[in-house]
């Protein structure tokens, strides 16, 4: 049970995380994003391997 309610509460943690990087990025305008090396198709990848590495 403790298993369980462990990883839950680890994907909810990796949503959170995933999600303010996402809205984070999202904001930046593409100069910015540029500055940061990344692209604006490039934002889901991001938040998806941050949300990994929580």
């Amino acid at each position: 049970m403790i298993y369980f309610l462990n990883a839950i509460i680890d994907r909810i943690k990796s949503y959170v995380v995933y999600s303010k990087t996402r809205a984070e990025l999202a904001q930046l305008d593409d100069r910015s994003l540029a500055d940061l090396g990344f692209q604006r198709g490039e934002i889901e990848f991001i938040a998806r391997k941050a949300a990994e590495a929580n």
